[in-house]
Order: structure tokens, then sequence, then C-alpha cells
């Protein structure tokens, strides 16, 4: 029994021919390296900063726990925009299970208002991911 949303997501675009499933192995082990990078190097940060600025009561918020996370935030952002630098997708040339992997955990970023004019291919990137048909459905079924 598989549990972990990254792992169904892979599992998933593999197992079924759909718009995700990733034929070539180099697409695969991209996709797998983007998804695991976001979570170790991204979701956490993400995470606090969420928790700080949105989750828990007024009272309990720590604005030095935001500052110190969007700082740390820098680095790997740094690194997607780079790696994003004349490209549409993280892995291949359509939008892969990576897309859907790495997008999903940023988009926490737009529900705290972090500023990613720094990072142009990375806002780029991540508007048109949001931007999918698919994700405004996902979110419809959501409310």
């Amino acid at each position: 029994m598989l549990w972990e949303s990254m792992a169904i997501n892979l599992y998933l675009a593999q197992k079924y021919q759909g718009p995700m499933h990733c034929a070539d192995a180099g697409v695969l082990g991209h996709a797998a390296q983007w998804s695991f990078w976001a979570m170790l190097e991204v979701e956490m940060l993400l995470l606090h900063i969420l928790e700080h600025r949105v989750l828990l009561a007024e009272h309990a918020r720590d604005i030095s726990v935001v500052e110190r996370n969007e700082l740390l935030l820098k680095k790997p952002l740094g690194i997607l925009n780079g790696s994003l630098a004349g490209r549409s997708h993280l892995a291949g040339d359509s939008f892969t299970v990576a897309d859907l992997n790495v997008a999903s955990i940023l988009a926490w970023g737009k529900i705290v208002r972090l500023d990613l004019s720094a990072w142009p291919n990375l806002k780029r990137w991540l508007d048109a991911c949001l931007a999918r048909p698919a994700n405004a459905r996902a979110r419809a079924v959501g409310k």
C-alpha cells in the first residue's frame, strides 16, 4: 500500500498511459529527482511559513520563523529558477509528474504571498502550472 503523495503520483504516472506518463527512463529519473528535491529542499520551509502566516492563531505566530525560512528558500528557489531558464517544464518537453509534484508544493507560496519576483523563470513556470484546467477542476472539487 502506498501512502506518500509523491510516491502515489509517480506510481500513477507510470501505471497509466496518460499525459504524465514518462515513457523515457531519463524523463522518469528527472521527474523523481525534482519531486524528491522539492520535498527535501522546499516543502518544510514553505510549511513553516504557512503555519506562521496563516494557520497558527495570531498570538502563536512568529515573524522571525517566516523571515528565516524566506531567507533559506532563496537558494533552492534560485536553483529551480536557473533550471527553468529557457524551459517550460522540469522533465522532458511536456508537463509531467515532476511539474505536478513540485508545483503542488510551491503553490503554498501563493497562499502565503511569497514574493517570487526575484525568480522570473520559476514564477512563469508556476503560474503556467497553476493555470492548467486540471488544477482548476481539482480545486473546484475541494470546495
